[in-house]
Order: structure tokens, then C-alpha cells, then sequence
């Protein structure tokens, strides 16, 4: 199979499903609820739940029921109830009736920050002793009735603020499967292309991957910087704000199948009511926040270009801006839709079900509504701003006509210069050309000249060394015409 240069063109179409991917995510956990009082104890919820997913075990949070006495996650069939404060006896205190002592949870195991398990477990043995936890009597037992979580108060606290290690940790942790995801996404895409461009397989595999690691990478700071801004007080009246559209869009039948389907897609699991407007509420909230960064790291290079290497004008940084940013949004509104259709359809067919086909409709979605806005605002953009590489390609073409015309050039050693320049003058290429000449129309005459005039030279050396007529056969040639002539 023949090669051909990869253009250098990025490929931003996983990046269309990021946002609305992330932003699921995000509000799969209680990050909403991070900034409330007591927020460090919804954050230890999570974070423990987290780590007994990454050791394999069946483990999810159940408590957001907020059923009295209710179990705050299940691992492995195993109710569990989170406590998490300031000290041993607080904690063990918050599980027992102020009136009477007795264990409030039966049936469940006390989930305990990690620096305070032993404690915990020595006063849950006089708890047992003095006959509080109903059902046990042996002070003995005291280990089964408490867990040790994988985080101390002090992380649980920690994970809940924004701007710290240990919420970082956490934050880098949970991004690691949505990242996953679109490395994966990217991957296929990326190695589609390059296959089609008629690279090799080990070419394509190559830049297929290089390709993916950069869109992993700008997944997992997306996610890390939204989940750090949705720890703060101002997410919380964005929510506020958002609900009440949306409870009145509920309102209206259509509007509320369209929150259900949303909510089941993004949930994976069936919500009605008051529990879909408010989920769909936070993830409207969490969409804008993480469309917002995944805008703002898509338009990062360009800004890198116009503002520190000068390779690109800010007109096409503005540009290209315009074109993200509506890519993005139309992602978003994508998934939206998608995520909606989807789970009606799921939930009609029995084979695809409500979550997959929430989840299909959603990358669909997003792929279709991020690319279709992004056309449509480049064809709007394009009237009014021609990009850096359009103007840069009439100057180029110019002055290879110019070299052409200098050298003489054949038709067979023009198609020979064409061929140097299609796998030279890549975006790359264009973008030097820009740093050094600015845009201006002389400097790149001259920019293009010194980079092609030696190829014009090669061709020229190796051209057949032409000697001229002798004298006697010019001579012979003029009398051939002057008597065809009479």
C-alpha cells in the first residue's frame, strides 16, 4: 500500500463526546453535594466506594434514598453505613440513640475513617458489653460490625474542597475510565484514517496512538478541572438556577419523557419525578462546566500558537475558537437528545434495554450534534474570515508558478515538484511559514522560495546536457526552409 503524509490535522471528534461523557460521570458520584455541611462524609462515601471498585468488588452507593436508618453503600451484598467525624468517640457516637444507647443500624457494618479503626473497634466492644448493639453479645465480634474505610477524615474532608492533593488523587482516580474511554474511541477513529489515507498498518497503529494519548490526556484534565470547579459554592446556584426550567419543561408531557430518558440514560437506572428534574438539573450544570473546559483545552494549542509561537494569526485563533466552542455545544445538546431517544428506544426493545441504549444514543448524539454545529459555524466563519492556511496556500502556489516559470519547468517535472510540496507543506509546515513571515505577502514570497528553490535546482541538474547545432546542420536547415518557403 502506498504512503501518504498524514495531513497533522487533529482528530476532535472523541473530543465532542467528552463533556456530556464526563459530566455523566461526575454525577454518577455526590459531588453536589461536596460543598454542603457534612460534605466530607458524602465524599468518603464515594471515595470508599471507589477503592472497593478498583479491588474488584461489587460495591455502589445506595444511600441517596435517604431512608431513615438506610444503608449508605452495598459491597458485596454487605449493608454499609459511613461515619466519618473529627474523632473515634464522635463517630461511634453518631451510630448509637442519644436516648438509650442503642445501635442504630442493625443489620449493617459501621464504616469508620482508616485512623480511627482501632479505636472504633474498642468502643464498639463496650458497646456490646454493655448490651446497645441488638443481636451481639460477644465484645469479641466487634471487628465484623466495623470497616475500616481507605480514607482518614482528614482525606475524606480533603476530597470534598477543591485545590488539594488528596481531591486531585481522588479526581485523577475517577476520570481514569471516561479517559479510558476516549483514548479507546480515539484509537479506532484515528486508525480508520490513517488507513484510509493509505498508511501502513504499523504507520497507522503509530499515529493512531500518539493521536489517542493526546485525547486521554485532554480528557483526564477536563475532567480534573470540572470536578474541581463543581466543588464550589457557585455549581451549587447554577443548580439552583437550571431546576427551575427544567421542572417546568417536566411539566409537559413530552418534557417529561424527554428528563426521564435523560436521567436513565446518564443514571443507568430508571428515575421518575422529583429525583429526574433534579438529577437532570445537576447535569445540565455539570454540562456547562465541562463543556466550558473541554472548549477551553480543545482552544489551547491554537492560543499557544497565536499568543507565545506566533504561527497562527489571532483571526484564525478567533476562528477556530468559534469552531470549537460550537463542536462543544452541539456535543452536549447531542447527548442530550441522543441520551433522550435512546432510552426510549432501549427501553422498547428488549435486547438493547434502557442504559445501553442510552448510552448508544448518547455517543451518537454527540458525535452527530458536535460535528453538525461545528460545520455549520466554520461555513458561517469561513464568509466572514479566510483561515491563515488559505492565504498562505495563494502565496505558496504563486510563487511555485514563478519558480515554474524561472526554471522552465516541463509537465512532467512540474507533477515532480508537486509531489515535494503535497508531502512537505503539511499544517505544520503552514504554521512555520505564518511564525516566520506574519502573515505578509513578501516575506512569504521569500519564505517559499528558499524552502523549494533547491528541489527547482535538482530537478534542473538532472536534466540531459543539450549541446548546440554545428554550424554546417544550422546552415543546412535554413536553406531546407528557404526552399520549402519557395
Amino acid at each position: 500500500m502506498k504512503k501518504r503524509k498524514n495531513s497533522g490535522k487533529g482528530n476532535n471528534a472523541p473530543l465532542l463526546v467528552v463533556a456530556p461523557e464526563i459530566a455523566a460521570a461526575l454525577e454518577r458520584t455526590q459531588i453536589g453535594k461536596y460543598h454542603t455541611k457534612g460534605g466530607h462524609g458524602f465524599a468518603a462515601e464515594d471515595a470508599n466506594n471507589l477503592a472497593d471498585r478498583l479491588r474488584g468488588q461489587d460495591a455502589k452507593v445506595v444511600g441517596q434514598s435517604n431512608d431513615l436508618h438506610g444503608a449508605d453503600r452495598l459491597v458485596n451484598d454487605v449493608r454499609v453505613q459511613s461515619k466519618y467525624y473529627e474523632n473515634p468517640a464522635t463517630t461511634m457516637r453518631s451510630a448509637f440513640e442519644p436516648q438509650g444507647g442503642e445501635y442504630r443500624y442493625s443489620g449493617q457494618v459501621l464504616e469508620v475513617p482508616k485512623d480511627q479503626y482501632d479505636q472504633c473497634v474498642e468502643l464498639m466492644r463496650e458497646r456490646i458489653s454493655k448490651g446497645q448493639v441488638p443481636g451481639h453479645t460477644d465484645p469479641a465480634g466487634a471487628e465484623k460490625l466495623v470497616k475500616k474505610g481507605t480514607v482518614t477524615f482528614r482525606q475524606a474532608r480533603n476530597i470534598a474542597r477543591a485545590g488539594n492533593i488528596d481531591s486531585v488523587k481522588f479526581d485523577i482516580k475517577t476520570g481514569a475510565a471516561v479517559s479510558s474511554g476516549a483514548f479507546g474511541l480515539s484509537f479506532a477513529i484515528s486508525y480508520a484514517r490513517g488507513r484510509w489515507q493509505g498508511l501502513e498498518n504499523a504507520e497507522a497503529t503509530k499515529a493512531a496512538f500518539q493521536e489517542a494519548l493526546c485525547t486521554g490526556s485532554a480528557t483526564l484534565v477536563t475532567h480534573l478541572v470540572s470536578a474541581q470547579l463543581l466543588r464550589t459554592r457557585a455549581a451549587a446556584v447554577g443548580t439552583t438556577a437550571v431546576r427551575q426550567g427544567v421542572r417546568a419543561a417536566a411539566r409537559t408531557s413530552i418534557g417529561k419523557k424527554a428528563v426521564e430518558g435523560i436521567a436513565k440514560a446518564s443514571l443507568r437506572k430508571s428515575v421518575h419525578g422529583a429525583a429526574a428534574v433534579n438529577h437532570v438539573s445537576k447535569l445540565f450544570r455539570s454540562n456547562a462546566v465541562t463543556g466550558g473546559v473541554t472548549a477551553a483545552v480543545m482552544c489551547a494549542p491554537d492560543f499557544y500558537r497565536a499568543a507565545f509561537d506566533k504561527s497562527i494569526s489571532w483571526q484564525q485563533f478567533t476562528k477556530s475558537s468559534a469552531v470549537n466552542v460550537a463542536s462543544v455545544a452541539g456535543g452536549v445538546g447531542g447527548w442530550m437528545g441522543g441520551a433522550a431517544a435512546g432510552a426510549a428506544i432501549g427501553s422498547a426493545v428488549p435486547i438493547v434495554g434502557t442504559a445501553a441504549g442510552g448510552i448508544i444514543g448518547g455517543v451518537l448524539g454527540s458525535l452527530g450534534g458536535g460535528v453538525a454545529a461545528g460545520k455549520l459555524t466554520k461555513s458561517i466563519a469561513d464568509e466572514m474570515v479566510e483561515d491563515d492556511a488559505e492565504a498562505l496556500t495563494r502565496v505558496l502556489e504563486k510563487e511555485l508558478r514563478r519558480l515554474s516559470l524561472e526554471y522552465m519547468l516541463s509537465e512532467w517535472e512540474v507533477e515532480q515538484i508537486i509531489v515535494v510540496v503535497r508531502n512537505t507543506a503539511d499544517a505544520e509546515w503552514l504554521r512555520s511559514m505564518y511564525k516566520e513571515t506574519s502573515g505578509r505577502n513578501e516575506p512569504g514570497r521569500r519564505f517559499v522560495r528558499r524552502k523549494f528553490n533547491q528541489e527547482f535546482k535538482k530537478i534542473a541538474k538532472r536534466r540531459q546536457k543539450v549541446t548546440p547545432p554545428s554550424a554546417m546542420l544550422f546552415r543546412r536547415q535554413v536553406e531546407s526552409l528557404a526552399k520549402t518557403a519557395e
